[in-house]
């Protein structure tokens, strides 16, 4: 068997020596405090080197660097030489470090115009979650594949109406406030939001007169017929919202 060396592993306590791509995530001042106390009784933990590229540009291993920094322990790192913001992303896609905020950051800083509609419509929304958020701006009762949102091949839909959708859910709030913005409970909106027989504002006038009607439940399903109750009680012409 062939051995080569492929990166050499330096080690330092100059901190300058690296500088943070605008590319990476966002710093988490609390991650960055636990792993320094942890430098603090441990040090460095050996094979967890820091990757920059050949401008010291850190590719992955920024929280560790500071939490270096603050300890005052030297920082082990290999030099990547053709590593790109490209592989910042790609380094951390389908692990736990990075999460749909973090790809979120990562595309709006690309200019994608998808991201940055939905970045917006979170920022006006953020009582509801992102995987929700996802689904209104989609205007679906399915919120966007994990695969699809990392790549990059997340769109929007019509924003007027996941304006609207997102309005008349917060408008339930005041009567339902234990679980308006649970994933249940919105998924199950959506599926009657999309349907042309059903009327938002005639739902909630009669949530309005009953709000003890508007309960907690376990399942999109039951939140269905819990919606369809409601929104049936004592008219003469039913309306079916299930199916």
């Amino acid at each position: 068997m062939n051995n080569k060396s492929v990166n050499q592993v330096f080690r330092t306590k100059d901190y300058s020596t690296f500088k943070f791509d605008k590319e990476n995530r966002t710093i988490i001042p609390s991650h960055v405090k636990s792993l320094s106390k942890s430098m603090l009784t441990n040090g460095w933990v050996k094979g967890s080197y820091v990757v920059v590229n050949k401008e010291n540009a850190i590719i992955d291993g920024q929280h560790r660097v500071l939490a270096a920094e603050i300890a005052k322990v030297f920082v082990e790192y290999v030099v990547e030489a053709k590593a790109t913001g490209e592989n910042i992303r790609l380094l951390n896609t389908d692990t736990k470090n990075w999460n749909i905020i973090t790809h979120l950051e990562y595309h709006v800083k690309q200019g994608n115009q998808s991201y940055i509609l939905l970045d917006r419509f979170m920022k006006n929304f953020p009582s509801l979650k992102p995987t929700e958020c996802t689904m209104l701006v989609k205007n679906s009762t399915s919120s966007a594949s994990r695969g699809e949102f990392e790549r990059g091949e997340f769109v929007v839909r019509d924003m007027k109406i996941a304006y609207d959708w997102g309005h008349k859910i917060m408008s339930l709030k005041p009567y339902f406030e234990r679980g308006y913005n649970k994933a249940i409970f919105v998924r199950a909106m959506v599926r009657v939001l999309i349907k042309p027989i059903f009327n938002f504002e005639e739902f909630l006038h009669r949530v309005k007169l009953r709000p003890k009607s508007i309960v907690m439940c376990g399942t999109v399903e039951q939140y269905l017929e819990m919606t369809e109750d409601i929104y049936n009680y004592r008219r003469s012409d039913k309306v079916n919202l299930r199916f």
